[in-house]
């Protein structure tokens, strides 16, 4: 891995993938009071509804929904397990912060404390495992793949959406970066936050390395990543992000959001079935 100008930030000579060595603080009161997480649900509840909608349609056009079972990876508030449950999947969600897992359960949803893989049941299975907006904040990511192989029933499906390198949100951040303008690159890393970003992949790099998991790649698509409703909430919900910064990118957003639709899109969700693992039934 090759240093960036970034003392956390590597990467791969080869390959272009980045990975960072910044620390997860999700237990640091210090760490979680940078996020109104009020602000939080009220600007992201809405876009992701309607993408966990088109997730589910992607994934319901593959298998049949009722009676399979679903583990949400990182799980948050518990909105992709309403809305999988809708569908008629028995889902399950699996969140390591305990004050948003616990506000989850008591809403009546199925919700197990803890991080993947080691909270997980020994003798669990699943039909579906998803990641929404989480693969990127686990510290190993090939580790994570291979527990899901192990856990996925023959033929099970892996479900990951996650933000893109080759977006172009990513892509002016590392732009505006290089020029000394480092505060829209250090959020896309999500650098103070409590569960700070760990990797960026492009579609390529991620399909790379989950079918060296066992896994091979059935579907590929992009996601809405901003609405301009909501997104002076999403800006605001970071307490230490600049006010001033945050009017200028609102602004960039409403007057360029037709043009921003049109160019590489900074979402993308894969879906990948597991391949027969030898010796199991």
């Amino acid at each position: 891995m090759q240093v960036s100008n970034r003392a956390w930030l590597y990467r791969c000579v080869g390959c272009g993938f980045q990975q960072a060595d910044l620390t997860p603080e999700i237990q640091s009161a210090t760490a979680r009071a940078v996020v109104d997480e009020g602000r939080r649900a009220k600007a992201l509840g809405r876009l992701r509804g309607q993408n966990f909608e088109r997730i589910l349609d992607r994934l319901a056009s593959l298998m049949e929904p009722a009676g399979k079972r679903l583990l949400d990876v990182g799980c948050a508030h518990g909105w992709f397990l309403d809305a999988a449950a809708a569908r008629g999947f028995d889902a399950v969600g699996l969140e390591p912060d305990p004050v948003i897992g616990g506000e989850a359960a008591a809403g009546g949803r199925k919700v197990l404390s803890g991080f993947f893989p080691d909270d997980v049941p020994a003798d669990a299975s699943f039909d579906v495992i998803s990641f929404n907006d989480v693969l990127e904040h686990l510290p190993d990511v090939a580790g994570a793949v291979a527990s899901c192989r192990r856990l996925l029933r023959p033929g099970g499906v892996l479900l990951v959406n996650v933000p893109s390198s080759s977006g172009i949100f990513y892509r002016s951040a590392e732009a505006l970066d290089r020029i000394g303008i480092g505060g829209p690159f250090a959020r896309m890393w999500q650098t103070r936050f409590a569960s700070p970003h760990l990797s960026y992949f492009s579609p390529d790099q991620l399909r790379r390395l989950v079918e060296q998991g066992g896994f091979v790649e059935i579907h590929r698509s992009s996601l809405p990543s901003v609405q301009v409703g909501g997104l002076w909430a999403r800006l605001a919900y970071d307490r230490t992000a600049s006010s001033f910064a945050n009017v200028l990118i609102w602004l960039a957003v409403a007057l360029f959001s037709p043009l921003i639709r049109r160019l590489p899109a900074d979402i993308t969700l894969q879906m990948f079935r597991s391949t027969e693992v030898p010796g199991r039934a």
